[in-house]
């Protein structure tokens, strides 16, 4: 089994897959000093078509990336995540279609 290390897991289809997505996320918060769960979506900036990378999981899987807005320990930052991390900081979970896939 070849081990995937950060930015090469492009799909998530088992529970190890989703644990490594939100171990990006945590890190991702954890990095930038996020201090709120919840950002928003800057509504001046319309969703585009990307295959750089998310900038919150870090997979550059193609797809609209959403310029989000999150609340820091000094101040707010920027950043251009995908449809996924949207959908997980709304939820908490990933959509049910993905979730109900995951195989363990």
């Amino acid at each position: 089994m070849t081990t995937l290390t950060e930015n090469q897991y492009p799909h998530i289809h088992t529970v190890a897959d989703y644990a490594q997505y939100e171990k990006a996320v945590a890190k991702f918060f954890a990095d930038n000093k996020i201090s709120g769960a919840y950002g928003r979506i800057d509504c001046d900036a319309e969703p585009y078509f990307s295959w750089r990378a998310c900038d919150c999981c870090n997979r550059r899987l193609g797809g609209n990336r959403e310029v989000y807005s999150f609340p820091t320990i000094d101040d707010r930052i920027q950043a251009e995540i995908c449809c996924d991390c949207v959908y997980y900081l709304e939820y908490g979970q990933l959509d049910d279609m993905t979730m109900l896939g995951i195989e363990s």
